[in-house]
């Protein structure tokens, strides 16, 4: 399986930093294996009316390297876009359609939109299991509620319990699910649909995940510490949650 290796702000700078740098990148990766036209599938072609197209040979269809693609009729430019899926997929701050529609002077629908189809994007088939190191802890989602402390029962509140790999010490990928509670019973899913049975598994002293030790004979339980023993993973719960607040706002 190959994983993706991310870039540095500069990196993706030098180059992105115009519109005929991204649709080069765009046609290497779309035709660099070969050419077939997306119409009839035939393998031949001449260049086309624009300097990245390709025109077929038997059925004239004149292409772009951005057809078919989350980047086909993008009306901000083509070098905003792939700006903004960069700080979509990287930024730390979640990236919610408010911040994205101030940043790229763009409308908060045009902006939620385009984080829509590329959120649709970057979705796992989830063939791949979370390999190497795997942090997996729980969340909750929804207001506080007076005397209501830690994992709490109250039907306000929507859990979650995420599991996020990390490779070389970077942080891969990840997946989240929705939990009824936090029993074995419930927390067990994520392990056997998105976690390999060698990886070495981490989680808080939560009682819940030590029944799970019986199948992944490498987890080990740590104290939290208030988070700072899981810092990459509270970061991407901010994240998440940051998101949904751009959701609710924008459907208010």
């Amino acid at each position: 399986m190959k994983i993706a290796k991310g870039i540095t702000r500069e990196e993706f700078k030098e180059n992105f930093g115009t519109e005929s740098q991204c649709l080069e990148y765009l046609k290497n990766y779309k035709w660099g294996n070969g050419y077939k036209c997306s119409r009839c599938k035939n393998n031949k072609h001449l260049k086309g009316k624009k300097e990245h197209n390709l025109r077929c040979t038997k059925c004239g269809y004149d292409e772009s390297p951005t057809a078919n693609t989350l980047f086909h009729k993008v009306k901000f430019g083509l070098q905003n876009a792939f700006e903004m899926a960069f700080e979509i997929t990287t930024s730390k701050k979640g990236a919610n359609s408010i911040w994205l529609a101030e940043k790229f002077g763009v409308k908060q629908m045009t902006a939620w939109l385009f984080r829509q189809k590329v959120m649709r994007a970057m979705k796992s088939s989830g063939k791949y299991p979370l390999q190497d190191e795997v942090h997996v802890d729980e969340f909750e989602i929804g207001t506080p509620q007076k005397g209501e402390q830690g994992r709490s029962k109250s039907e306000k509140k929507t859990r979650v319990v995420i599991a996020l790999e990390f490779r070389g010490g970077s942080v891969g990928r990840g997946y989240a699910k929705i939990i009824k509670d936090y029993s074995c019973k419930s927390l067990k899913p994520i392990f056997e649909d998105h976690i390999g049975k060698d990886a070495s598994v981490i989680t808080d002293g939560w009682s819940g995940y030590k029944p799970l030790m019986k199948i992944y004979p490498k987890l080990e339980q740590r104290l939290s510490n208030k988070g700072q023993n899981f810092k990459m993973l509270h970061i991407q719960i901010r994240n998440f949650k940051n998101w949904l607040r751009g959701v609710h706002s924008l459907l208010r």
